[in-house]
């Protein structure tokens, strides 16, 4: 595989006559929507796939990317770096291949008027969705109270009457 600079947009169709594979990184600058998600640092992604055509003739684009992003730990609410690792595969959806003839296997991928597709949009989805919900370090690693709670709770419970008390003395 060379290393190339990973470019902008791709064909992905022509991409794959060539049987093209991509090895190098996308900058964190033209990743807006996941510095956004994350708590403001983003490193840039390393990045590898190749364009191919599978025995049915479908053009994919498999590869995987890496990188670092920061976020809250919603444990002790300070902020660490999570590493995020995803795999993708995707077919490019043409008029002349719509997407309900590919496998599922494959994640759609539109193009635009010219065939190309923007790889750093992709990347950027793929590493948004893999960020946590509830993103927190290990329980070890977590500096802080373990047990944090917001707020005041109420130690005075009052004992409220069942209200199938009265099913109960009917039933005897």
């Amino acid at each position: 595989m060379q290393l190339l600079k990973i470019p902008l947009t791709i064909d992905p169709i022509k991409a794959a006559k060539m049987r093209s594979e991509y090895s190098g990184t996308v900058e964190s600058s033209n990743l807006p929507r996941l510095l956004d998600a994350s708590a403001g640092f983003c490193s840039d992604i390393q990045v590898q796939f190749s364009c191919d055509t599978d025995e049915q003739g479908i053009v994919t684009i498999n590869g995987t990317s890496q990188g670092e992003v920061s976020m809250i730990c919603q444990r002790c609410m300070k902020e660490f770096n999570q590493s995020l690792q995803v795999e993708f595969c995707y077919s490019p959806v043409t008029a002349k291949s719509p997407e309900d003839e590919k496998p599922e296997s494959y994640d759609p991928v539109e193009v635009d008027e010219h065939g190309h597709f923007e790889i750093a949009k992709l990347i950027e989805d793929e590493f948004i969705v893999s960020i946590p919900f509830f993103p927190m370090h290990n329980v070890d690693e977590c500096s802080g109270e373990q047990d944090l709670t917001v707020g005041e709770i109420d130690d005075s419970v009052e004992e409220r009457p069942n209200p199938f008390a009265v099913l109960q003395k009917l039933k005897k």
